[in-house]
């Protein structure tokens, strides 16, 4: 192999090696930043979750509001006709269902026992023990928050009714979690699943509700928890170990994950009711797919413009030592022909057919040598055949 080649070799095996390490060092950081990303994605979850009840919780305290300055739901629920209050209450709660997806309405006695439920009106009279109709009447304001039900979460305001400084009752809305995600997703795009631990929850209850809604009764899918609403079917907590206790305030990411074609980034937060327990998580799915697309696309265009900056380097390195180098040599050995081929014919004058150099390198102090080397063997070869004759 000529030393050119040599040269060029490892021109370009120096360049593969720069154009490899580069790659490793881009697709450790490219994966570095999609974990990053996903995990954010993940985490914006529960903000997205919270500001989601927060709105709701704001949009039932003022309905709530309105409510209670109707003069008319005053003197039924004063005078405790239950059936003219019902009769009163039930169409404006079919609007407010139809409009804002209120499904709950309640008006409880000042000692919290239930007078009237307006979405059903067949059960009263019984005590209620809820959290957030504690904290309505230890705080003399409002109480809101999650509560579980049997079969699922609702989200609760109660306010008391005070007229001319006098306490009334209470007065109750809610809105089942039902669509809660939907809106969720229709913020962020990502998918939910809102799991509770069995233990919170009626396993006959649960049936009969699966049952009336034409749906599977999934309650033996999971060990300790069942999935009471998703946005997209089929998407589970796989990869969570199900320790409720153990999961951090801020989550957990469980990674990513492949299907049909795309990847997602996959996460479960605790979910807790108006008392303060933990009694669930909400597992979230966020598709990464265009992330990945961008990264690998950016990072395919950066290591293409690095191969054909290395290429476009070997090239120019190679022409430059060619010039430097192997040109000047060429030179000189078609010179030591030209000079052999003289001497061989008696042409002695031959001192001043090696040029100057016109550079002070390595190369231009081999050729001052080489001029020097030339002039002294042809004055030898003159003195040599002079003194034979």
């Amino acid at each position: 192999m000529q030393i050119r080649t040599k040269v060029v070799v490892a021109v370009l095996a120096a360049m593969a090696l720069v154009a490899l390490i580069a790659g490793a060092i881009m697709r450790a950081a490219s994966e570095r930043n999609i974990r990053l990303n996903a995990e954010t994605a993940v985490a914006s979850a529960k903000g997205a979750f919270v500001a989601t009840e927060r709105a709701e919780v704001e949009k039932l305290s003022a309905t709530l509001t309105a409510l209670l300055t109707d003069a008319r739901l005053r003197e039924r629920f004063v005078r405790r006709d239950r059936a003219g209050l019902a009769a009163l209450a039930a169409p404006v709660l079919q609007e407010l269902k139809a409009r804002h997806g209120i499904t709950h309405w309640y008006f409880h006695l000042p000692d919290r026992t239930c007078f009237l439920r307006v979405h059903r009106p067949e059960k009263f009279g019984d005590a209620v023990d809820r959290a957030t109709l504690a904290m309505a009447t230890e705080r003399r304001g409002v109480g809101a928050g999650k509560e579980l039900g049997r079969t699922a979460f609702a989200l609760r305001v109660v306010r008391p009714w005070i007229a001319d400084g006098a306490l009334l009752g209470y007065v109750e809305l809610a809105e089942e979690l039902d669509g809660f995600l939907q809106r969720m997703k229709g913020q962020t795009g990502d998918d939910y699943v809102l799991l509770v631990e069995k233990r919170h929850l009626d396993r006959a209850s649960f049936a009969e509700v699966r049952r009336a809604a034409g749906r599977r009764d999934d309650w033996d899918d999971q060990p300790t928890t069942v999935a009471i609403d998703a946005t997209a079917p089929g998407v589970a907590g796989a990869g969570w170990p199900g320790d409720l206790a153990a999961l951090p305030d801020g989550g957990v990411f469980l990674g990513e994950t492949p299907d049909a074609g795309r990847s997602f980034a996959r996460g479960v937060l605790p979910v807790s009711d108006a008392a303060g327990g933990r009694v669930g998580v909400l597992f979230v799915r966020s598709d990464i797919s265009r992330m990945h697309d961008n990264m690998t696309g950016a990072r395919r265009r950066v290591l293409a413009l690095l191969v054909g900056l290395s290429l476009l380097s070997a090239a120019f390195l190679v022409i430059f030592v060619n010039a430097l180098v192997f040109a000047r040599l060429r030179r000189m050995t078609t010179l030591l022909e030209d000079v052999a081929a003289r001497l061989v014919g008696g042409d002695f004058d031959v001192a001043g057919a090696v040029p100057a150099p016109r550079t002070q390198d390595e190369i231009g102090g081999f050729e001052a040598f080489f001029g020097q080397f030339i002039a002294v063997v042809a004055e030898t070869l003159q003195g040599l055949t002079a003194r034979r004759r």
